[in-house]
């Protein structure tokens, strides 16, 4: 393909891609369109992660996106890379596609917005997935209407003329199209008779020329400068409406657009054809200067009006031609119903003209939002032009205040915009919601939120903002209520500030006016975006009507309607429905243009989605069938550029010129329309940010061409051999057969090339997505690449939008694997087989030879590995077009290149379907890998390929096909003559799981091969693992105290300890389970145990144990025979040490082979033991029992060595207070200096079944008085050895058990003094249990080290008490033997006797006589604490019965009424009162003397209670009368409710009157009152009275 020469200096790398005579290389290819479009996508999305509207920098960070791996700087492919090797599908493909990327953003930064022209299709499809060369779709356009600026066009608009009329009539049959909409107004005074006499005398203000002002430069530099010509946050949705109200256009629901570009043009003319309605702009913007009333009146409102007129719908037409405008424009028009209607000034203009305004597509179309910028001029616009920028003040104002956003109602009313003066970049969706007479569904829906720089925002948050019409003078004002007045359907703004010299300065009131101007011209634009969507929605639904007949032509079932309703017209077929196909095509994609300019992407390639289910691929392969059939020609005006390049290219202009060319029904142009919509929805997709969505309609793309072009293929040659039966005829068969040879050689190649395409275009879309995702590893350095590849996953584990889009690319690599194979079957014909459909066979060719043992193998090959077989390096008869990638080309040369490319495709394919979570399909890939390999002769790359393959099957459980591979693997290995690895795969195989799978003549080979390994020295070496063949378990058969776990964080697991002791004897039970088909002998089998804390030093080192860290190795001698099956051995072991032990590792030695069967890789219980110290049979006497005090005293220790090995210790002697004691063997002249409070002897060592004495002096003082049993003088005695277990020396004697240390003990033994009594009074207590008797109980507590007896005992008690003559409780005391610390409790039963002769002691004694063995009485004095009980006697005998009464209330009734009475009695008992008992103590006032007894008085109070009292409440009781009285008196409830408190009663002595007749001065003894009183009474609210009112004369009343 010819590619132009650019002359951009972007980079060197320029030269790469075409010779100075711009034809390509022969060793290299230009890259695919399909290639560059999809990279520059990608680049684009990784770059800055825009969709298409500002150009990617090459520079960017390479942190914008998730998924980059290298910036766009780039000039070489992955396989480029010097510490790589050398891609055989590597080219210069990748080079090139970048540099035409940055040569398109070069050229995108250089056009800016402007179209570019004369590029190649791969530059355009650059520039296309960039999103910069098509300016029609990259924003909306905007129409400025400017009297001020004269037209590039010659366009002259002067606000001069009072109608608006056309200069000459436009032609005949052109319509306003041709001549223009604005061009047949030109309004010059020399045409209007009216004007001309109007300027005879003209004011002032006419010697201004407006036409110097060119506010239109001035309005699109501020916009372009200031806010980049782009609107913010634009709300497509009228937020006063319910969300029901959503437009049913917007199928996906956006809510707003980000940003929106807009270009501004000068004068735009319409475009009447719905083809290309996108063309036509949004709104319009009117820019009307006004000086005063006079020349609003005469010049600038009919000015507007024409304009206005026209842009509502009054086009401008031939009256002659109304009939030949389009369907929708006499739709509109209305026909006769307008004929009643009142016309215009401007109407009736028109009509003596020969015109008519009517609602014309061309004008209807054009768009009928606009806004009036009206700029104040002259002297009245002082306070609102450029020089009020510093104008102080509020922003706000009275009515026609603010920013000037107003939009008018009907009345010319307005609301103002809010003005928010703290946010310079207010956020404007609070729209202006007003009533206007034009529909729209998008009032107030814009919303532009504007970045200012910093220092004008600083300045415009420094001042307050005026208001441009509260800071305006009064004509301004009211010229701006005059246009909301004229001109309601519009938007009015006032932008003052066009006037300024320098448009790049800023101000609080310019950066007010433009808030207002943005957020009118976003809702202008969306309801001008609004209005065009319902009429292509009409324009779609008058199409759509008439498709029904065009789709049932292409059914099947309706072929022969298709025929009869087809008539042949110039060479073409015409369908008589009259459905144009192509101008429904181009009408939708213009719809689909007009959402991509609303940044709505989504909503545009539903439009391309609903025409592929209006004619699917099928339907377009037909077409081009037909096209075909009927000889029609494809060329076009395109020069180099076929059609299918526009079409890959997204050439939308020029394809759509060849749509318009070619024909109604697209048959010219069919068989590229699909490639032309993938184009265009792959860049939406890259719009909307959706890159997995682009891959995937990459691959529906891919495979849906490759299947319609194999099928167009098979089409054509059904075609061309029938044609060429009939011109062969009766021929010869060896001319028949020869034709069929030769158009079957067409059609081979023909095919070739569908496949090459296929393959291609997948690597390709493989190598653009990896622009973006990670699909390759970052570092491959081996064939197979194990390591790297398991390092680069795990560096770069992928999102799930990574995962999905590998997805997408392992299946089109896999499609592309086969279009290899296929194309191999091509290339080498019918006589020769594929190379890889050879190696990839059910039998590879190698597994049909005899099988070779291991040494005679060696035997063969020697010391020299074997060498790569020689690939047939024969030319391959197979030729592509130089279309075709050079990799696919340089793939066909011969079987060894082909081989290689397939290797790496299907390695690519390995690694990314490993990304995708597709393991299975990796796994097979990887397979076919190693067998190509391994045809090849290169065994140790398959060997490789399959170790990194087999644990794939054993994951999933595969079993056939793990042992297959594990087959496969251990072919390699054995023919590369590598042992160790052969040694690994041979264990690998005798898995348990793959013993049912696995042939019996196969694990017989291989238990041959394994048998002859081990042999070899080179096994020796190695620390091997454990392997399958050999299973391995640990258990303790002997007996234990307990088992407990242990957590072991360094592992991870929990340690299982049998508890034992040092001595026990223990056995170890191993079980090995050999899935060898015969038996083996081993040469032993060692066990090894390991301290906890070795161990985890060991793994938290290098996590290997060996015979240093091993505490203990217990070992089984050889011969060992192993069987197949279980067998079970077992390890004797009498630990002599305590300590934690771990059963590490189980060591299985076979000839020159070691196996370690480490515990903390099984996937087992870990076993551990926990060995405690043995208990010690030492013992110990201490004679005497006890130690009479104030004496000196022998003491004997006898300790006794027992079953023990005693190697060492010392006795301890600790003496109290009160104690000494001397060493051993003390002279006795030096005995006094000898006492000590602590002695030390050394214990010598002793073998089992000593004895040792030792005997000293202890001295004791004098016992201390008191009871407090805490003040013992006690002797301690310590005994601390060192011992070991008995059977200690016999296992040392084997030499097997390393020495230890030897256990510890402690033993202990005590004698007392009788420093306190025999019997300690534990507790004495007495309580009254009758009228005149008390229970008295004493606890004593036996200090005597040995046993006595009770004799006798006595209890002496003080007056009142006497222990009555069968008081004495305890009988069964007698003879009682009492040992030390038991409790004695007695308990004695008193009487209370007040006149007792007995004399009685002090205090209360208990006197206990004790006997010992002997016969010795020992006499035990005890006093006892019985003061509580005397307290209370005394207490009883001075109030108690003297002074209490009691007293019962009794009510008659249980419930009543609150404020009704209710009658109580209180009965009192004064017994206690008239008849006290005599005292012999004598009282201050006796109440039992014969003089006369006082008298007592009664109260009854109410105080806290719910009552109130009345009656007899207080007074004097006669106690001489009766003991019983009865006191009734009546209480009121106060409250409702229950009540529970009561009135009280207080009883009280009176004075005593001597004999005299005077009181006595004695006081009186207080009364206690013992009251019972009822448990509530139930009190009812007062409801109702009954009452009778009466006259006050009335005397009977």
């Amino acid at each position: 393909r010819r590619l132009l020469t650019y002359s951009l200096t972007m980079s060197p790398a320029a030269n790469i891609i075409t010779d100075d005579e711009g034809q390509s290389s022969k060793s290299s290819s230009s890259p695919s369109l399909l290639r560059i479009c999809l990279s520059a996508g990608f680049v684009s999305q990784s770059s800055d992660g825009t969709h298409g509207n500002a150009a990617p920098s090459t520079t960017s960070s390479h942190s914008a996106s998730p998924h980059r791996r290298r910036s766009i700087d780039s000039t070489t492919s992955s396989s480029s890379s010097p510490k790589r090797k050398k891609s055989v599908m590597s080219s210069d493909e990748g080079t090139k596609t970048l540099t035409l990327i940055r040569t398109a953003q070069g050229i995108a930064r250089s056009s800016g917005a402007a179209p570019v022209s004369g590029k190649d299709p791969k530059t355009l499809a650059a520039l296309s997935a960039l999103g910069h060369w098509s300016h029609s779709h990259n924003g909306v356009t905007v129409n400025v209407i400017d009297p001020t600026t004269q037209s590039t066009g010659g366009i002259t608009y002067n606000q001069t003329s009072p109608v608006a009329v056309p200069a000459t009539p436009p032609q005949s049959g052109v319509g306003v199209a041709a001549g223009g909409l604005f061009k047949t107004l030109r309004g010059d005074l020399s045409d209007n008779k009216s004007s001309s006499d109007a300027n005879s005398n003209p004011p002032s203000w006419e010697s201004n020329t407006q036409q110097k002002l060119n506010l239109y430069s001035k309005l699109s530099s501020t916009f372009s400068e200031l806010y980049s010509s782009t609107l913010h946050s634009i709300n497509l949705h009228n937020k006063t409406n319910s969300k029901s109200n959503i437009p049913l256009f917007l199928r996906t629901k956006p809510q707003s657009v980000p940003k929106l570009p807009v270009k501004l043009k000068l004068q735009q003319q319409p475009i009447s054809t719905a083809e290309q309605w996108h063309d036509n702009p949004y709104c319009h913007i009117y820019i009307a200067c006004c000086e005063n009333v006079d020349h609003y009146r005469a010049k600038v409102r009919p000015a507007v009006r024409a304009f206005v007129n026209q842009i509502e719908g009054s086009g401008i037409m031939s009256q002659e031609n109304v009939e030949l405008a389009s369907p929708t424009s006499a739709t509109a028009s209305g026909g006769g119903k307008e004929k009643g209607k009142k016309k215009t000034a401007n109407e009736k203009a028109l009509a003596k003209l020969g015109h008519v305004a009517s609602k014309s597509s061309e004008a209807g179309n054009f768009g009928s939002r606009y806004i009036i910028v009206f700029v104040p001029v002259g002297s009245g616009a002082s306070s609102s032009g450029g020089a009020s920028a510093t104008t102080g003040g509020g922003g706000g104002g009275n009515a026609g205040g603010g920013f000037g956003g107003f939009r008018a109602g009907k009345k010319g009313g307005g609301v103002i915009v809010e003005n928010n003066k703290h946010n310079n970049n207010m956020d404007d969706n609070a729209s202006v919601a007003t009533t206007t007479t034009s529909s729209s569904t998008y009032d107030g829906a814009s919303s532009n939120n504007h970045s200012q720089h910093n220092t004008n925002a600083a300045a415009a948050a420094a001042a307050y903002p005026p208001g441009p019409i509260a800071h305006s003078s009064k004509e301004v004002k009211e010229l701006y209520h005059k246009f909301l007045k004229d001109f309601p359907n519009g938007r009015t703004v006032i932008l003052g500030t066009l006037l300024d010299a320098d448009v790049s300065t800023i101000s609080p009131l310019k950066n007010q006016e433009w808030k207002a101007f943005l957020h009118n011209l976003g809702g202008a634009v969306v309801d001008g975006f609004g209005d065009r969507v319902r009429r292509y929605d009409e324009e779609l639904r008058r199409l759509d009507s008439k498709r029904a007949a065009f789709v049932r032509k292409f059914s099947g079932e309706h072929s022969k309607m298709m025929v009869a309703d087809k008539k042949k017209t110039n060479g073409h077929l015409e369908e008589e429905s009259g459905f144009d196909l192509s101008h429904f095509f181009l009408v939708k994609e213009s719809l689909a243009f007009t959402y991509e300019q609303m940044q709505l992407p989504g909503e545009a390639k539903l439009q391309y989605e609903e025409l592929n289910a209006f004619l699917p691929e099928e339907a377009w392969r037909q077409l081009a069938q037909q096209a075909s059939a009927g000889g029609e020609d494809d060329s076009s005006d395109t020069a180099m550029m076929s059609p299918s390049d526009l079409a890959m290219a997204g050439d939308w202009e020029r394809f759509r010129k060849l749509i318009k060319s070619s024909g109604r029904d697209l048959r010219g142009v069919s068989s590229f329309v699909p490639q032309y919509m993938y184009s265009r929805e792959v860049r939406l997709l890259f719009q909307m940010g959706s890159p997995v969505d682009v891959l995937n309609r990459s691959k529906e793309f891919l495979v849906k061409e490759y299947r319609s072009k194999l099928l167009d293929v098979a089409a054509d040659f059904g075609q061309r051999w029938k044609k060429e039966i009939e011109r062969i005829g009766m021929s010869s068969s060896e001319h028949i057969l020869a034709a069929q040879s030769k158009m079957k050689q067409d059609r081979l190649k023909k095919e070739a090339e569908i496949e090459a395409w296929a393959l291609s275009s997948c690597w390709d879309v493989k190598c653009a997505a990896e622009h973006y995702f990670t699909l390759s590893p970052p570092d491959t350095t081996s064939e197979g690449g194990k390591k790297d590849d398991d390092t680069a996953m795990a560096a770069a584990a992928p999102t799930v939008e990574g995962q999905d889009a590998a997805r997408c690319i392992a299946e089109l690599l896999e499609f592309a694997i086969l279009r290899l194979i296929r194309l191999g079957d091509l290339a080498l014909g019918e006589e020769k087989v594929n190379p890889i459909r050879r190696a990839t066979s059910e039998r590879p060719a190698d597994t049909l030879k005899p099988w070779v043992p291991w040494k005679e193998l060696r035997k063969q090959r020697g010391s020299m590995s074997p060498e790569r077989k020689k690939n047939n390096s024969e030319a391959w008869t197979i030729n592509f077009s130089p279309d075709v990638s050079s990799w696919v080309r340089n793939a066909f040369s011969n079987s060894s290149t082909y081989e290689d490319t397939y290797l790496e495709l299907a390695k690519a394919a390995v690694y990314i379907n490993r990304r995708a979570g597709r393991f299975r399909f990796a796994s097979r890939l990887e397979d076919h890998r190693a067998e190509v390999l391994i045809s090849r002769g290169e065994y140790n790359l398959a060997a490789d390929v399959l170790s990194n393959n087999v644990g794939a099957c054993a994951r999933d459980q595969w079993n056939r096909a793990h042992y297959w591979r594990i087959f496969r693997l251990a072919c390699c290995q054995r023919v590369s003559g590598d042992v160790l690895a052969y040694l690994e795969t041979l264990t690998q195989s005798f898995n348990p799981r793959l013993s049912s799978v696995a042939p019996k003549k196969t694990a017989s080979l291989f238990q041959n091969d394994l048998e002859a390994l081990i042999t070899d020295a080179a096994v020796a070496e190695p620390r091997w693992g454990a392997f399958p063949f050999l299973e391995t378990e640990l258990s303790i058969e002997s007996e234990t105290a307990g088992k407990s776990s242990q957590p072991l964080p360094f592992l991870r697991r929990k340690l299982s300890k049998y508890l034992t002791y040092v001595g026990d004897e223990l056995r170890f039970s191993l079980s090995i389970n050999s899935h060898l088909p015969r038996a083996i002998s081993v040469n032993g089998i060692r066990l090894y145990l390991v301290t906890l804390a070795s161990y985890e030093q060991v793994y938290r080192g290098n996590g290997t144990v060996s015979e240093e860290d091993a505490f203990r190795i217990l070992s089984i001698d050889a011969p060992i025979t192993i069987e197949p099956g279980k067998n079970q051995f077992s390890f004797p072991w009498q630990p002599m040490t305590y300590n934690v032990y771990v059963l590490a590792t189980v060591e299985i030695q076979w000839k020159e082979a070691s196996f370690f069967y480490d515990s903390a890789l099984l996937r087992k219980p870990l076993v551990g033991l926990d060995i405690q110290p043995s208990e010690p049979t030492q013992t110990i006497e201490l004679n005497p029992l006890f130690l009479i005090p104030g004496h000196v005293q022998n003491v004997r220790l006898v300790f006794h060595s027992g079953s023990d090995i005693i190697t060492g210790g010392a006795v301890t002697l600790i003496c109290s207070e009160g104690l000494q004691v001397v060493p051993p063997k003390t002279d006795q002249s030096k005995l006094e200096e000898a006492w000590r409070d602590e002695c030390v002897i050394p214990l010598d060592a002793c073998e089992p079944g000593k004895k040792i004495v030792i005997t000293t002096l202890v001295k004791s003082t004098s016992s201390r008085s008191g009871n407090n049993a805490d003040d013992v003088q006690e002797m301690m005695a310590k005994v601390e050895t060192s011992y070991r277990h008995k059977s200690y020396d016999s296992v040392m004697e084997k030499g097997e058990e390393p020495d230890s240390n030897p256990m510890k003990t402690l033993l202990e033994a005590m004698v007392t003094t009788l420093d306190r009594p025999a019997l300690a009074v534990d507790g004495s207590e007495a309580f009254v249990f009758d009228e005149d008797r008390v229970m008295v109980n004493v606890s004593l507590h036996c200090n005597t080290p040995v046993p006595f007896f009770v004799k006798e005992w006595n209890l002496d008690l003080p007056s009142p008490l006497v222990v009555e003559e069968d008081g004495d409780l305890n009988k069964g005391m007698f003879q009682h033997a009492i040992p030390e610390g038991d409790m004695l409790l007695f308990g004695f039963k008193c009487l209370r006797a007040d006149d007792s002769d007995e004399p009685s002691s002090e205090r209360p004694i208990l006197r206990v006589v004790l006997q010992d063995d002997f016969g010795k009485t020992f006499l035990q004095v005890l006093p006892l604490n019985l003061d509580d009980i005397y307290k209370q006697l005394r207490k009883e005998d001075e109030y108690a019965e003297l002074h209490n009464a009691t007293a019962e209330l009794v009510c008659s009734i249980k419930e009543g009424s609150v404020g009704h009475p209710v009658p109580f009695v209180y009965n009192l008992n004064l017994q206690s009162l008239i008849s006290p008992k005599a005292r012999r103590s004598n009282m201050s006032v006796s109440v039992a003397s014969e003089g006369p007894r006082p008298t007592v008085l009664y109260t009854i109070i109410s105080e806290g209670s719910d009552w109130i009292v009345s009656g007899k409440v207080q007074g004097l009781i006669d106690s001489k009368r009766s003991d019983i009285v009865s006191i009734p008196f009546r209480g009121i409830p106060t409250r409702s409710g229950l009540l529970r408190h009561f009135p009280e009663i207080i009883i009280e002595y009176l004075p005593i009157t001597t004999l005299s007749g005077s009181l006595s001065s004695s006081l009186t003894p207080p009364i206690t009152v013992l009251t019972k009183t009822p448990e509530r009474f139930k009190s009812l609210a007062f409801t109702n009275s009954l009452s009778l009112a009466v006259p006050q004369d009335l005397e009977e009343f």
